[in-house]
């Protein structure tokens, strides 16, 4: 019976599963093919002295991994715009734009940038946004989750003027919120049952007619990256690389009635591993400060657990679990302002959003009805929104 019951949600979901992660997958694999040829046309490109110096004017710039500097007193044959090639700053030869405009090299990027690392911390405060009026109790709700503290810490290296590598880590993130209710006798839970599919209500009574409700609720998260990267002009970066997520929640429910104590806890946990592409745009405002627009997004597969315990006047009635493999996705966007201090070192300051398609969640398990086979099966289509405000520093060497 209750698989006839369950088969047309089963096959519902399933197309709608489907027609969601193809579509997601396209979007990724299109993204990836256009970044990727981008950043080889425009490393391959030579770069005009108008194009790229055209609003320079006759002042140092300061702007990241890249430096201009004065020029020299030169003749018409010697302009900036007659000029073919361009030299980025910070060059072991010297460290001029210019020192070696007579005859410039064929390879500007040899003998190479004198910046070789880069190091970015970020303090990222994240707020867990959804699920406001979860609660297994009919007489409170819990309180929202807030914004949370966390690190994001980046180490880069460049390999030349236009291509490196570089490993970011963000978190811990801790989200918690629980709450207590008291009552004489009147506390109800979500809980229902029904005596066809093999629980009643003297299977729930620790719960119903109860003293004290007492819900405990927390999620949290961590995320490393490993990222090929190219630059161009310090006006544009794109990336490709591989990124490993860890999202899990737990919830314990806790009651206390004169039949006895119950407890009901459940936990799921998101190991997502997967490619993913992105991009940052700067945008210089003056001479030490630029505004920028940032963006990654990825497909990963899920491999999702859960976890189903419940335990009423002594009783175990449920110790379950289930396991799975899905498709799930993260697409982060960012606004962000850089204040160059030194060549060496900038301040940053920013807003940014994060989406996850396709993670498992704990108020997606919780059953509508309890039964013998409730927590024997992991549901992983729900989607969550991040969003918070960082600052940090940048520092070259």
């Amino acid at each position: 019976m209750r698989k006839i019951l369950m088969l047309p949600r089963a096959r519902l979901t399933a197309v709608t599963a489907v027609v969601y992660r193809a579509s997601f997958a396209a979007f990724g694999a299109s993204l990836a093919v256009m970044l990727c040829w981008s950043s080889i046309s425009t490393a391959q490109s030579p770069q005009p002295y108008a194009q790229s110096l055209s609003n320079i004017g006759e002042y140092p710039v300061v702007s990241g991994n890249l430096r201009f500097t004065d020029a020299p007193a030169t003749d018409e044959s010697q302009s900036l715009l007659n000029s073919s090639a361009i030299e980025p700053a910070s060059f072991s030869s010297g460290g001029s734009l210019f020192a070696a405009h007579a005859a410039p090299p064929p390879d500007p990027c040899n003998p190479g940038c004198d910046v070789a690392w880069y190091v970015n911390y970020d303090a990222l405060w994240l707020r867990r946004e959804g699920d406001k009026r979860f609660s297994l109790s009919r007489n409170t709700t819990l309180e929202d989750f807030d914004y949370e503290f966390g690190g994001r810490y980046t180490v880069g290296r460049l390999l030349d003027c236009v291509n490196g590598w570089e490993g970011v880590y963000t978190g811990p993130y801790e989200w918690e919120r629980q709450g207590t209710i008291t009552g004489a006798a009147n506390l109800q839970s979500q809980f229902q049952v029904n005596p066809l599919t093999g629980f009643t209500a003297a299977d729930i009574t620790a719960f119903n007619n109860a003293n004290t409700h007492t819900q405990f609720y927390e999620a949290k998260m961590q995320s490393f990256e490993l990222n090929r990267k190219w630059w161009t002009w310090d006006v544009l970066s794109t990336l490709i690389g591989i990124r490993y997520v860890d999202y899990e929640e737990n919830y314990a429910f806790a009651s206390t009635s004169a039949a006895g104590s119950g407890l009901y806890t459940e936990a799921v946990d998101n190991r997502m591993v997967g490619a993913q592409v992105g991009a940052d745009i700067l945008y210089p405002v003056n001479l030490r400060t630029s505004i920028g627009l940032r963006g990654k997004g990825g497909v990963y597969a899920n491999f999702d657990e859960r976890a189903t315990f419940l335990r009423n006047a002594g009783t175990i009635l449920l110790n379950t679990g289930d396991e799975d493999v899905e498709v799930a996705g993260l697409i982060e966007l960012g606004v962000h302002g850089n204040y160059q201090i030194v060549p060496s070192i900038r301040l940053t300051a920013g807003y940014e959003f994060w989406y996850m398609p396709g993670v498992a969640t704990v108020p997606e398990q919780s059953p509508s009805v309890l039964t013998p086979a409730s927590g024997t099966t992991v549901f992983n289509e729900s989607d969550l929104f991040l969003h918070g405000g960082s600052v940090g520093a940048q520092i070259l060497f």
